[in-house]
């Protein structure tokens, strides 16, 4: 009984599951590809996006994505060596929609960062295997806050902002 009016109050204030099949940003995430994005890590990051917005051929917008990491030690054990750093991810994208005659217009931009912390240990494989579990993890996140973003975009219906501008390096 309680569900039941919990979700007439629910559905009569206009909300809609974002992921959902009647989702607002859902079926639109399959309208956007994704660019190659230089080095592993990028790769990571493109895969985690390409799993979550799932786009369709001939995608209308495409997401262009620069993506940097930098290391940062923070623990220093009795021997003056790093035991602890910190993996700081930040991801610039651009959402650009296909014009017919070749141009792309910016639809929106924006910044993501993520930073996980990882052990350094005597065991230099270890320590690597710690660095790479924390870039898939800055990966996972980014692509999250990305896709987060774009359902925003396009639960607002967004679609773009101003005339088409010629982005020829993209």
């Amino acid at each position: 009984m309680l569900t039941m009016a919990l979700g007439g109050v629910v559905a009569g204030c206009g909300f809609r599951p974002v992921h959902g099949r009647r989702g607002r940003g859902g079926a639109a995430l399959t309208s956007v590809d994704v660019a190659p994005i230089a080095d592993r890590s990028g790769q990571l990051l493109r895969n985690a996006l390409l799993d979550r917005l799932r786009p369709v051929d001939d995608a209308p917008h495409e997401l262009v994505v620069t993506l940097s990491l930098v290391d940062q030690d923070l623990g220093i054990s009795e021997d003056d060596k790093p035991s602890l750093a910190t993996l700081h991810g930040r991801a610039a994208w651009r959402l650009l929609t296909r014009m017919g005659d070749g141009r792309q217009r910016l639809d929106r931009e924006g910044q993501s960062r993520a930073a996980v912390t990882y052990n350094i240990l005597d065991n230099q494989y270890a320590t690597e295997r710690n660095r790479r579990a924390g870039q898939e993890s800055i990966a996972e996140q980014i692509a999250a806050d990305i896709e987060a973003r774009l359902i925003a975009h396009f639960g607002s219906g967004g679609t773009g902002s101003g005339g088409p501008v010629a982005y020829p390096g993209f």
